[in-house]
């Protein structure tokens, strides 16, 4: 059974899908705090991993036996590599501007979900284009490890990345308003939220670090 927008029992998978989102980034924070303790080298293992985790997801969704549990691991271990990223642009810009730019991150992402969860504007439209745009910056990324980015093109890139995720966070919050969800795809729902905010979290650092460095 789908849950419909305007359904009087959507309020209560609305409700769990956040709560779930609420208790997974406790598990995110405590995968970050594992990753203080862990070697440098266990960076590129724990991002297969991560991969190998979400790949599952995809697959797995609709059980829902399978799906939390992947859903929290995923979590963990995406904390772990999110600890190594923060101490590279903490050593790199300090602490105080990293506290800053993710605030300001977080605080534009939270915005962003309130307004595509509660306007009358529908964003579904935006699929098509950022789905397009994001296969354009995974492309553009990897150029990087033959030409490497800096200066403007830097920017550029950091800039654009920001942009495509604020997209999806209206993509993502606009169609579950809209469309409504089945409870079985919580898991799945709150990774794409997930990538949504450290996503964005990551690219307005990099778009920072590289203002300051011009």
């Amino acid at each position: 059974m789908n849950y419909n927008a305007s359904s009087s029992s959507y309020g209560n998978p609305m409700a769990k899908l956040m709560l779930t989102f609420f208790f997974a980034l406790i598990v995110s924070g405590v995968g970050m705090f594992i990753g203080t303790m862990l070697p440098t080298a266990a960076r590129i293992p724990l991002i297969i991993l991560e991969l190998a985790l979400l790949i599952g997801m995809m697959f797995l969704r609709r059980r829902t036996s399978i799906g939390y549990p992947l859903m929290y691991a995923f979590m963990l271990v995406s904390g772990a590599t999110l600890q190594f990223t923060l101490s590279y642009y903490i050593a790199s810009m300090g602490s105080s501007i990293v506290i800053q730019t993710v605030g300001v991150a977080v605080l534009v992402y939270a915005g962003l979900a309130i307004y595509a969860s509660r306007t009358k504007e529908d964003f579904r439209f935006l699929h098509g284009f950022l789905f397009a745009s994001l296969i354009g910056l995974i492309l553009i990324g990897l150029m990087q490890f033959i030409f490497p980015f800096d200066g403007a093109m830097e920017t550029f890139y950091a800039g654009f990345g920001l942009l495509i995720f604020m997209g999806y966070t209206l993509y993502d919050f606009n169609r579950m308003a809209k469309e409504g969800f089945d409870e079985s795809e919580i898991p799945l729902m709150v990774v794409n939220i997930y990538l949504d905010l450290i996503n964005i979290v990551l690219f307005a650092l990099r778009f920072v670090k590289s203002l300051t460095e011009d």
